[in-house]
């Protein structure tokens, strides 16, 4: 019925949330992270969980955001995650924060997939491709040379791969 669908959701955009929503945690629902695991590991299966599932939601990616996932099915690997942190030696609050960098590394890797899935390449490569026809040839050599790189990287695994590899490697420093 319209009016009790208007009642509970309100606007279109309200109903693509809740299905992105729904998408999003039904994904979540399959990852079996491992339990007594290396935390690094744990941390890398739940990047690409994260990644994984916002993949899944595609199309309506812009419809939700990840703090929206709080049912208890988004929880499970969280405390996983958070268990294996503190197992390491990070004391609960470090643990926090390095969930918080973990999620976000693998939300906007899974973000700006969808997007590049979209338009064929990463949403910011035409624009500054476009700024640097109107440079000199000679100027920017080395942007010029990573805007050329960056279709080799389609879906941005390798960038997720890169970037949760600093974040990895920024926590081993701080446990040491």
């Amino acid at each position: 019925d319209p009016k009790a669908l208007n009642y509970h959701v309100g606007d279109r955009e309200g109903l693509r949330g809740l299905v992105a929503l729904d998408v999003f945690e039904s994904e979540l629902r399959r990852v079996e992270l491992p339990a007594d695991g290396d935390w690094r590991v744990v941390a890398r299966s739940f990047a690409g969980a994260i990644r994984d599932a916002y993949l899944k939601v595609g199309v309506l990616a812009a419809s939700f955001h990840l703090p929206a996932a709080t049912g208890l099915t988004a929880l499970a690997p969280v405390e996983t995650l958070l268990q294996a942190l503190v197992d390491a030696g990070f004391d609960a609050v470090q643990a926090g924060r390095a969930l918080t960098q973990i999620s976000d590394t693998a939300y906007t890797a899974g973000r700006a997939a969808v997007l590049a899935a979209q338009s064929g390449v990463h949403p910011n490569v035409p624009e500054i491709a476009d700024a640097l026809e109107h440079a000199a040839d000679k100027d920017f050599s080395i942007l010029r040379q990573v805007i050329e790189s960056t279709g080799t990287d389609q879906d941005g695994a390798e960038q997720f791969e890169f970037s949760l590899a600093v974040v990895i490697a920024g926590l081993e420093q701080m446990l040491a």
